[in-house]
């Protein structure tokens, strides 16, 4: 009598920290978890699929893009670029070959920093971004600067966040022009990798460490938490609206349909969620060993996936 198995009906995902032999595999259901996958995707209900390929829509030696429901740019050679919706482009400005570019979308303009070179796009047009020749509000004795030229850029709790070497500083609030250098900041003990804003608070990691800052008023009460002991893959860090469901098992998914503002992101230890409310889960650390060292990397959030790369 003829015996029939189900070698593989569906996934579990990629598993690299158990033998392959040794691999998970259910031979009622047929699923199983793989000890390789390359160039696939794999669905919700575990069916492996070839992945996509690219179609080339711009000739150029291009980095640093980013759109978030405003104006699409790119930096190619000295040139931060407008991308629009026909694939056609315009120059707005000059900027620092080479260096990498933050953007921050606040209603209709985008903030933009590359370490040399800060400024906004509105309605096509790069202007710049200085302290206003007049400030209005209650008369103060503070002194207020320009913003200061960082390396990223945030928007959280009414208030801009610019990143400067160990230091996080932040505007007043609704005064996005306005920085008090003499107080207005946090300080880290390394280069501050990355600052992905939540709808609770802060997710914010220097070289040696991931923290979240619970508070969304007063920068100086806000509550600092750890929460891993490994850094952000620099770039790789995305916002998306989401919520982390747990089931019983230890299974999870990630539900884009419900939840706030919350955060994604690579790290060497795996890819890592950041939730609108504080919570910190490593999503891979169960079954990848760990990711290849990497000096930066990029990431995307895209019809309910997080997509990362890493650049050794």
């Amino acid at each position: 009598m003829i015996k029939i198995f189900k070698i593989l009906s569906a996934t579990a995902g990629l598993n690299t920290k158990v033998d392959p032999v040794r691999l998970s595999y259910d031979p009622e259901t047929g699923i199983a978890d793989l000890a390789v996958a390359y160039n696939v995707d794999i669905d919700d209900t575990g069916r492996v699929g070839r992945r996509k390929g690219f179609t080339q829509q711009v000739s150029a030696d291009c980095h640093s893009l980013f759109c978030d429901s405003g104006a699409c740019l790119f930096v190619t050679g000295d040139a931060l670029t407008l991308l629009r919706s026909d694939y056609s482009t315009k120059a707005l400005r000059n900027v620092q070959p080479g260096a990498k570019m933050r953007y921050c979308q606040v209603d209709n303009e985008t903030y933009y920093c590359n370490g040399w070179q800060t400024g906004r796009v509105v309605d096509e047009v790069s202007m710049s971004w200085v302290m206003a020749d007049t400030r209005y509000g209650p008369d103060t004795k503070r002194e207020y600067s320009d913003p200061p030229v960082g390396t990223d850029v945030a928007f959280h709790g009414g208030r801009m966040w610019v990143v400067e070497g160990d230091t996080l500083w932040y505007s007043e609030p609704f005064g996005f022009n306005y920085f008090d250098l003499a107080g207005c900041y946090l300080k880290f003990g390394s280069q501050v990798r990355s600052v992905r804003p939540v709808k609770e608070g802060l997710f914010v990691s220097d070289e040696d460490a991931t923290y979240f800052f619970r508070g969304i008023g007063d920068p100086k009460e806000y509550y600092k938490i750890k929460v891993a002991d490994y850094p952000v893959v620099q770039y790789s860090d995305v916002k998306f609206f989401g919520k982390l469901v747990l089931y019983q098992g230890g299974e999870f998914s990630i539900d884009s349909s419900f939840g706030d503002l919350s955060a994604m992101w690579m790290s060497e230890q795996g890819i890592c969620y950041g939730g609108y409310d504080g919570t910190f889960k490593n999503l891979t650390e169960g079954k990848i060993e760990k990711f290849p060292a990497a000096l930066s990397g990029a990431g995307l959030y895209y019809n309910g996936s997080y997509i990362g790369l890493l650049n050794p």
